[in-house]
């Protein structure tokens, strides 16, 4: 089952580097009901993997082009503190009540991506539409960020399928731009998610147990070359398209766990 798992976050991060998600809505599933991790510790494990994709990831979309630093300024200056919030918020919500509230907001976001992300796609088989600039919408995108900072630190997960259906939906950017520009913010807001859950959750030392030193080092390498990679390869070889659908397939998968879970 460990060897399963190993693949599946390899080809997790591999699928989607070129789509501006960090895969946390995988990982958190892949940790906590195949490997048996605690909620805790799935988040925070999630969220290290997380930042190995967007580093991967982002490094290859920047080389190529296709990522707003402007964009991705203004966005970090309300996604971070509330990745902070959004973690001491987790630490409540689960001991207060259990790790199902978690399960129920993340089956809530990934419905909203979804909807969006399909009105999206309909609206450009119409028309094409021109890239909208920052400042016409800059409340309305910082209000977005904070929400994907806050879902962070709260989902242990790096808030890019909030990011890129917000790039997509407000900006008009498209799937490439998205998903880059999504990347650039994730490499922010990770980070503080992933210390902030470290000095609270204190489970830090309960994962070194499970897989040791030579899996906090190798494993999180493997993903960041298969980040790297995998986006180097879509951006070239890929239609702007095709890595929506991918899109759209990947957030359903995850949709599809949490569902059962809640029949179970």
């Amino acid at each position: 089952m460990t060897l399963i798992a190993i693949v599946l976050l390899l080809s997790v991060a591999l699928i989607f580097s070129p789509l501006g998600l960090g895969g946390g809505v995988l990982y958190v599933p892949i940790l906590h009901y195949l490997l048996d991790w605690e909620m805790q510790e799935a988040l925070t494990g999630s969220l290290s993997l997380i930042l190995m994709v967007a580093l991967g990831s982002s490094f290859a979309h920047s080389k190529s082009g296709y990522a707003d630093n402007k964009v991705s300024n203004i966005g970090r200056i309300t996604a971070i503190p509330a990745a902070i919030i959004g973690t001491i918020l987790s630490g409540i919500l689960i001991d207060l009540v259990g790790d199902i509230v978690i399960k129920i907001l993340a089956t809530m976001i990934i419905v909203y991506v979804i909807e969006r992300t399909i009105t999206k796609m309909r609206t450009e088989t119409v028309e094409i539409e021109k890239q909208i600039d920052i400042s016409e919408k800059k409340q309305q995108y910082q209000f977005g960020t904070a929400f994907a900072g806050l879902s962070s630190g709260l989902l242990g997960i790096g808030g890019g399928a909030i990011l890129v259906t917000l790039n997509r939906s407000l900006l008009k950017m498209d799937a490439h731009k998205a998903a880059g520009t999504s990347y650039l913010i994730v490499l922010t807001i990770v980070p503080v998610a992933l210390l902030s859950h470290i000095l609270l959750d204190g489970v830090t030392g309960d994962i070194y147990d499970k897989i040791g030193l030579l899996g906090i080092i190798i494993i999180p390498t493997l993903v960041l070359l298969c980040s790297y990679f995998g986006a180097k390869y879509a951006i070239k070889n890929i239609s702007k398209n095709m890595v929506t659908i991918v899109f759209l397939c990947a957030i359903s998968v995850s949709l599809i766990r949490y569902t059962i879970d809640f029949i179970q």
